[in-house]
């Protein structure tokens, strides 16, 4: 009888590392299709997909820093003003962030992942250092980051979406988005970066400070690190959820411009 439950406990920890295993190739796998529809570039992953517990199970999980990322045909695709995204992979299931890097430290007994930010996040200006520190406690990253960047008080009107910026996107806007339910009542800041008619990729930092990203091509929607995605088109507008509890909406104007 022993022998029977040390078996099934090897079976489930095999799918979820085939889960984690999964979720990482769908990153890697997004990314060079990025690369490679502007003007056909070679993807390198580089260093990118480190194996560290972020959990404090002693279980190895996966971060992927897209800061090791390169792409030949364009130098500063993977990164903006902000950072670059970071993903942790912990099970099947992924967390993103924009991050200007990243460190994993021991506090007691406390596993703690600690990211740098955007200064915008503080409520300072972009170039001013900024932290946010992470733990794993119940099935999800718990952080007192606020759930959206803070303008600086005396910052212009063009820096409201923080973290996202003209700079580095074709637009920014605010989106409407809710956690948990349906009710899309908040405003999600979103940076846009368009390709052919209909072909836009667009960043959202999600009400609970994760920043997702969708992909749109001809009409259909898919989210690299997650399989877990639904989305309707009612009208001129797009009802997105993941995870059965982020929820978003997107108009064709933010996809199409205009």
């Amino acid at each position: 009888m022993r022998h029977f439950f040390s078996a099934i406990a090897a079976l489930v920890l095999t799918a979820a590392q085939a889960g984690a295993q999964t979720a990482v190739d769908d990153i890697l796998a997004g990314a060079r299709a990025d690369c490679e529809s502007f003007e056909g570039g070679v993807f390198d992953p580089g260093n990118a997909v480190n194996a560290v517990d972020l959990t404090g199970d002693g279980a190895l999980d996966s971060l992927v820093d897209e800061g090791a990322f390169s792409c030949t045909s364009a130098a500063s695709l993977y990164c903006g003003s902000g950072g670059c995204m970071l993903h942790a992979v912990v099970g099947d299931g992924v967390t993103s962030w924009q991050a200007t890097g990243w460190q994993v430290i021991d506090w007691g007994q406390a596993r703690i992942l600690l990211i740098g930010r955007d200064g915008g996040w503080c409520g300072g200006i972009g170039a001013e250092a900024c932290f946010e520190a992470l733990n794993w406690s119940d099935g999800r990253f718990l952080t007192v980051m606020s759930a959206a960047p803070v303008p600086a008080a005396d910052a212009p009107a063009d820096d409201a979406t923080r973290p996202y910026s003209t700079d580095d996107f074709d637009a920014t806007t605010y989106l409407p988005c809710s956690l948990n339910e349906p009710t899309q009542d908040q405003s999600c800041p979103a940076g846009v970066l368009r390709g052919a008619p209909g072909v836009a990729t667009i960043r959202i930092t999600a009400p609970d400070g994760a920043e997702r990203v969708l992909e749109f091509v001809d009409g259909a929607i898919t989210a690299p690190g997650t399989d877990d995605l639904t989305w309707a088109k009612d009208g001129d507008n797009w009802y997105v959820g993941i995870g059965g509890r982020e929820y978003y909406i997107v108009p064709e104007a933010a996809v199409f411009g205009g």
